[in-house]
């Protein structure tokens, strides 16, 4: 993985902090697990969330049902089943929280299912629903969303977010959004030769929206899921994602709505 490691090197010198080299190369086995046989949209977010080497020790152990060959190792990544879910690890993670993102599981139900009513989200995902039967339900979606072509990439293979939310300054997660894909990310989005990309933020689509263009790809940018915007702009951008999943018209390149 040599564009892997030169990514990393280069982020290494621009972040404030980097989290270990295995933490992304554990989030490229579980992306690598999933990526549909042929992809059809690739959805492109920021990062992963940092992944310490205390989190590292962590394994998913209890999986029943899980296809043959799973990556067991942890990663705050929203492909690995064990971010946001103590249960199924070797030892619970507590500090900091092991509280997942549920805001992708809703992006990703919406890609293949429709936009998810909160009701429906709760049901299916929610914290209410026991571990195990919330596993499955993800397990499955996974494959659904695997079967349909969908992809989901991070413009910087090193984590820009920390456990809660905290980030580097804006200046400093575009130059990471730059570096991340110019010298690795671009690489997988070029063998790959998606017909779509949905940009999941403003900042992903403002940094590489020329470079994106040269792939052939329609370009569609949607605010992050959590943008500061109004629930109709947030309900819009969930069904616009199965919009382009189901190859409609969707929407060329544009300025996405402030975040």
């Amino acid at each position: 993985m040599t564009t892997l490691r030169d990514a990393y090197d280069q982020l290494g010198r621009l972040l404030p902090e980097v989290e270990p080299f295995d933490a992304l190369e554990r989030a490229e086995a579980h992306r690598a697990f999933w990526r549909p046989p042929a992809v059809r949209v690739v959805l492109l977010a920021e990062s992963h969330v940092f992944t310490s080497a205390p989190d590292m020790e962590r394994r998913i152990v209890r999986l029943p049902g899980a296809p043959v060959g799973i990556p067991p190792g942890f990663v705050r990544l929203v492909y690995c089943l064990g971010y946001g879910e103590n249960d199924i690890l070797d030892r619970r993670i507590t500090e900091p929280p092991n509280a997942g993102t549920p805001q992708f599981w809703r992006i990703f139900a919406s890609s293949v299912d429709g936009s998810p009513r909160s009701s429906d989200f709760r049901a299916t995902l929610g914290s209410s629903v026991p571990s195990h039967v919330r596993v499955a339900n993800k397990l499955a979606l996974l494959g659904r969303l695997r079967d349909a072509g969908v992809w989901l990439l991070d413009a910087s293979p090193a984590a820009l977010y920390g456990p809660g939310g905290t980030k580097p300054s804006s200046r400093t997660i575009d130059q990471a959004i730059d570096v991340g894909y110019e010298l690795h990310v671009r690489h997988a989005i070029e063998a790959a030769k998606p017909s779509e990309i949905i940009c999941v933020g403003k900042g992903v689509g403002d940094v590489l929206a020329t470079r994106l263009r040269r792939t052939g790809a329609s370009i569609t940018v949607v605010p992050q899921p959590n943008a500061r915007v109004t629930t109709a702009e947030h309900d819009l951008a969930l069904a616009t994602y199965r919009s382009v999943v189901r190859r409609g018209t969707g929407i060329r390149h544009e300025r996405a709505t402030p975040c």
